[in-house]
């Protein structure tokens, strides 16, 4: 089933357990910057990603040549993409602060790509497994999918 990108705004966030090792927080922390910094600095996180999806869908997605990185073609108009969350954008405004999640969000559906719950399944899968390699850790990194309404944000 595909995610319907026209009347939902999709994200997948991940967090670390709060109550965490400070060592696991520390590395944590280092992996979100690497992930979100953008500047093709995750590249190599995302091709991690994709050798452990499940899915060859996944795994044959490009890295998306973008600011933020992340995963689809780089045609907005013909290419499916999901996009890191850019921190720096919320830094400007001091929430990063205050969230240790990493988001992948600006994920994008077009009417000859789109995408589906099975894939973002795959992908949080994924991601987390990636994540508990780079964090040295093991059942403490937590990954789900939000969906809110888009006429939510018409008010």
């Amino acid at each position: 089933m595909s995610l319907d990108t026209e009347a939902y705004v999709y994200k997948l966030r991940f967090s670390i357990d709060k109550d965490s090792p400070p060592d696991y927080m520390k590395r944590w922390l280092d992996f979100k910057n690497k992930c979100e910094g953008g500047g093709g600095e995750n590249r190599h996180i995302v091709e991690h990603i994709k050798e452990s999806c499940s899915l060859q869908e996944n795994k044959n997605l490009p890295y998306l040549n973008r600011s933020e990185g992340g995963m689809g073609g780089d045609n907005n108009r013909i290419n499916k993409q999901i996009r890191f969350r850019k921190y720096k954008l919320y830094m400007s405004y001091s929430l990063w602060q205050y969230d240790n999640d990493i988001v992948m969000d600006q994920i994008y559906s077009t009417e000859t790509e789109k995408w589906t719950y099975e894939e973002m399944g795959d992908l949080l899968s994924s991601f987390i497994k990636v994540s508990a390699y780079y964090v040295k850790s093991e059942g403490c990194i937590r990954g789900w999918i939000e969906m809110t309404p888009q006429d939510i944000y018409k008010y």
